[in-house]
């Protein structure tokens, strides 16, 4: 899913907390979410509940979930660690299935996927990447490109139909992983100009875990992508 956590930055400022956010504080609670996935899913897997019912069950309890925090930012400091609890749920049950029939992906689409963040990280402090507004309105409308096809998809699934090759093997399904891989990528100087710009503004420390909880959606969306692309490679 995209990341809908961008752009709330002044509604944050209206927060109490006399401290302010620190990269530091945005770091460690960032650290502290990832954990709460990773041992969310080693949990699931090894105790053989990653199945797809929770996958589903555990994929729409997030959603509403990402929802709230999105449509209420103070709920993030409460509600991301249940979130990241659901995404480990759910991440552990689809990464089951992919390393069942294809042994070894899930290590290579998460390190991968933390190369990409490390990576994209270096390339947004280095200042190789401005994030201004045009940046963020082309990003904007590539994220409700990429929106727009999943909900097409899913209405179309309804009366048994697939949009061909997206989901499939060779050049073009590739090819299509790749542009929302980008996408996703993009998405991450996004939430790191979003975190950079709380520090300097200020604002609550209370708005460390929405930005926490930003990156974390941007990671696991990255994460399934990488995923489903080095599927489509293996095919």
């Amino acid at each position: 899913m995209a990341n809908p956590m961008i752009s709330k930055v002044k509604e944050m400022s209206t927060y109490s907390n006399e401290e302010t956010a620190t990269y530091a504080g945005i770091a460690v609670k960032s650290f502290g979410l990832v954990a709460l996935v990773a041992v969310a899913a080693v949990t699931t897997w090894a105790g053989s509940y990653a199945t797809t019912t929770t996958s589903i069950v555990t994929a729409m309890m997030g959603f509403i979930t990402a929802l709230a925090i999105s449509f209420r930012p103070t709920f993030a400091a409460f509600l991301s660690p249940l979130y990241a609890i659901l995404e480990g749920m759910c991440l552990a049950s689809i990464s089951a299935t992919f390393a069942t029939a294809y042994p070894g992906i899930v290590i290579s689409a998460v390190i991968i996927t933390f190369g990409i963040a490390a990576g994209a990280a270096i390339v947004y402090a280095k200042g190789y990447v401005t994030v201004n507004e045009k940046f963020t309105r082309m990003v904007s409308i590539a994220i409700m490109g990429v929106l727009a096809t999943y909900i097409i998809e899913i209405i179309l699934s309804f009366f048994g139909i697939q949009i061909p090759m997206i989901h499939q093997g060779g050049p073009l399904g590739i090819i299509v992983s790749l542009v929302v891989v980008g996408v996703a990528t993009f998405c991450l100087f996004l939430d790191y100009e979003q975190i950079s710009q709380s520090v300097r503004q200020g604002l609550s420390a209370d708005y460390e875990w929405y930005c926490a909880f930003s990156l974390l959606v941007t990671l696991i969306w990255l994460y399934i992508e990488i995923l489903d692309l080095l599927r489509k490679i293996r095919e």
